[in-house]
C-alpha cells in the first residue's frame, strides 16, 4: 500500500512538472510579435500506407497577420490580413477566402491565434487530455472546448522542448481521421516581415 501511495504522488508531481513547462512556454508567447521558421510538413491519410512529407514556411505579425506556405514554389499557401483568410491551391489555379476567425481557419492559424496567447486563454479553449514525456520533450494530447473547432479539428498534439522553451512539432487529427504533423526548425522571433507577405496574388486564379 506504501509503495502505491509513493507512486501515485511521483505520477502527480510528474503531471504538474509536465505542465509547468507548457506554462512557461504559453508565459512565452506575449513576448512574441512577429514569427518566422522553415517547418516539414507529414500528413498521414486513412487510404495510403505510407505518409506524405513536404517542406514549408509559417510567418505571422501579430495581431491577425499571417502566411502558412506549403512547397517551393507554394503548392498550397494560405494568408491573412487578420480579417479574411485565402487559400490557394496552386495544381487547380483557385482561390477560397473565409473569415479568418472560423474554424476552418484555425488549422492555419492556431499558432497566431488567442488561444495561445496566455495560459488563461488557453484554458479557456482547450482541455487537457494527456501529458508525457518522450526522449526529453514534453508532449501534450489537446481537445478544443469549442465544438465548432472540435468538429473541423477533434485532436491537437503539441510536442515542447523544455530546455529551448519552444515548440518543436504540432500535430493535428482532421474530422476524416487524417493527421498532419508539422515539425519546426531555424526559428526567426521578431524580427521585420513585409507586408507584402501577407497580401496574396490572385491574378490567375478562379475565386471559389
Amino acid at each position: 500500500m506504501r509503495h502505491s501511495i509513493i507512486f501515485v504522488v511521483f505520477s502527480l508531481a510528474t503531471l504538474r512538472a509536465d505542465n509547468a513547462v507548457l506554462d512557461a512556454w504559453l508565459k512565452r508567447q506575449p513576448s512574441i510579435q512577429s514569427l518566422d521558421i522553415t517547418f516539414t510538413q507529414e500528413r498521414k491519410l486513412p487510404a495510403l500506407k505510407e505518409p506524405t512529407s513536404a517542406n514549408g514556411r509559417l510567418s505571422f505579425v501579430k495581431p491577425g497577420k499571417f502566411r502558412w506556405q506549403l512547397g517551393e514554389p507554394a503548392e498550397t499557401l494560405a494568408v491573412s490580413d487578420g480579417q479574411t483568410l485565402t487559400l490557394i491551391e496552386s495544381a487547380q489555379k483557385t482561390a477560397q477566402q473565409i473569415s479568418a476567425d472560423s474554424p476552418q481557419a484555425a488549422r492555419f492559424s492556431l499558432l497566431s491565434g488567442k488561444a495561445f496567447e496566455s495560459p488563461e486563454a488557453f484554458q479557456s479553449a482547450f482541455e487537457i487530455i494527456e501529458s508525457r514525456v518522450t526522449s526529453g520533450i514534453s508532449q501534450y494530447t489537446l481537445k478544443a472546448k469549442d465544438r465548432r473547432m472540435r468538429s473541423q479539428v477533434p485532436w491537437i498534439f503539441l510536442d515542447i522542448d523544455p530546455v529551448k522553451n519552444e515548440l518543436t512539432a504540432l500535430e493535428l487529427e482532421l474530422q476524416d481521421k487524417s493527421r498532419v504533423r508539422t515539425i519546426f526548425r531555424n526559428s526567426h522571433i521578431n524580427t521585420p516581415l513585409p507586408d507584402s507577405l501577407f497580401k496574396p496574388n490572385l491574378a490567375g486564379l478562379t475565386l471559389k
